[in-house]
């Protein structure tokens, strides 16, 4: 799984598992299904993105907001900080 850092929209997301960061682009991952999820931030549909190596469930890719306030998320990506190992940053 490779991430840009350049890709980050914002370092203060929630996770299920603690800090989670946004970005707005991922490589090398598989996208599940579509769900539709009550989070902190109201409802959203989601679907779980995977290592596309290793197959390991690293966060979701948020698919549609139903809040106004929460558009921004359409098309991006939580990854779990604890899901993510920082090499040759």
């Amino acid at each position: 799984m490779t991430m840009n850092t350049y890709s980050v929209v914002t370092l203060t997301g929630q996770g299920r598992h603690g800090r989670a960061f946004l970005f707005s682009h991922a490589m090398n991952i598989v996208v599940g299904p579509k769900e539709d999820r009550h989070l902190m931030t109201g409802l959203h549909t989601v679907a779980d993105i995977s290592c596309a190596d290793c197959r390991e469930v690293l966060g979701w890719k948020y698919e549609r907001a139903y809040e106004a306030s929460q558009k921004y998320k359409e098309g991006k990506f939580i990854f779990e900080k604890s899901k993510i190992v920082k090499e040759n940053w």
